[in-house]
């Protein structure tokens, strides 16, 4: 795994993969300055953004979107003592790292994706909040989960960063903002954007890296991240706040966004190092990769072959070969 941990450390440190990252912020900026000049909805301001990713690379990274067309997916769970049936997200952020064809870490974040409801204000479901924060112990009702779990699904959402909200903002705006932070600051079902820029603001300068990540060469340090790696894969690397292979899924715009995205901070890892650290989870992140067909060019084992769902794919792959 150190070879995982190097290889981000050199990007970090490039003045050519921050202009890579600039680039794409500024492509990205101007797919949703164009959707919300054409009033499009949610679903194609997503769509177009994903487009504007789809197909984008720097050197070992590479970035595809998919658009998977199907029936709408829906779980049931109990929201307190009610029983509650919710559709879990529309866009499903994947980050996974390869070895030759074989996996050896990935991440996954489910976004639901809203835009304003007034100048600054987004309304909020209750119900799918309470999923997105929670993870209670959900059923497939119809779709992707029903056909891919016999049994109750259990997500373990060590990080609080596995159900997110992409709030979108007049003229062009992306907010990414975990379910647990949108729980914290919401004004009955509504956050507004003054609360998350005050509280994400803080909350990222108490914990951002100031200094250039610089290599180090130690004997005993490749020894270290393996071990790091195999005994804590679930938090990433304890005893450091990394720049990278971190858990930052908050990102108060566009560009904290793509940096973010890049660098493999966004979602919830379900396999590092040879682990399985989530099975359900894990479980669903292979069927989507399947989906995508990214089959084509990683072992993708899953004896999961149905599939049934209307979700956007956004998907990092960082080859190590």
């Amino acid at each position: 795994m150190d070879r995982l941990y190097r290889t981000f450390a050199d990007y970090y440190n490039r003045k050519d993969f921050r202009q890579f990252q600039n680039d794409l912020s500024r492509e990205t900026y101007e797919s949703l300055a164009n959707s919300y000049s054409n009033s499009h909805n949610e679903v194609k301001t997503v769509t177009n953004m994903c487009d504007t990713l789809n197909g984008k690379s720097f050197e070992k990274l590479h970035f595809y979107s998919r658009k998977i067309h199907g029936t709408r997916s829906f779980v049931e769970f109990f929201n307190q003592d009610k029983p509650v049936t919710t559709e879990m997200a529309d866009l499903a952020i994947i980050s996974v790292v390869t070895q030759g064809r074989n996996i050896i870490y990935e991440k996954i974040s489910f976004v639901q994706n809203k835009k304003e409801n007034t100048v600054d204000n987004w309304e909020i479901d209750q119900n799918q909040l309470y999923l997105l924060r929670n993870f209670p112990t959900i059923t497939g009702k119809k779709g992707l989960f029903k056909k891919n779990y016999a049994d109750e699904i259990i997500f373990l959402n060590y990080s609080g960063n596995l159900g997110t909200y992409g709030l979108f903002k007049n003229p062009g705006e992306m907010v990414l903002v975990n379910a647990k932070t949108i729980y914290g600051l919401q004004n009955r079902n509504k956050i507004s954007y003054d609360n998350l820029k005050n509280h994400i603001d803080t909350s990222t300068t108490r914990k951002s890296n100031s200094f250039p990540f610089f290599w180090f060469d130690h004997p005993f340090w490749d020894d270290m991240i393996h071990r790091m790696f195999r005994y804590f894969p679930k938090y990433g690397i304890p005893f450091f706040d990394l720049p990278f292979l971190n858990n930052i899924s908050n990102s108060m715009n566009i560009y904290d966004f793509i940096r973010n995205w890049t660098l493999f901070n966004i979602g919830e890892v379900c396999h590092a190092c040879g682990n399985i650290i989530d099975k359900d989870l894990s479980v669903m992140t292979r069927v989507l990769l399947k989906k995508a067909g990214l089959n084509e060019i990683m072992n993708i084992e899953t004896e999961q072959n149905s599939f049934e769902n209307n979700i956007t794919l956004l998907i990092a792959h960082l080859d190590l070969e």
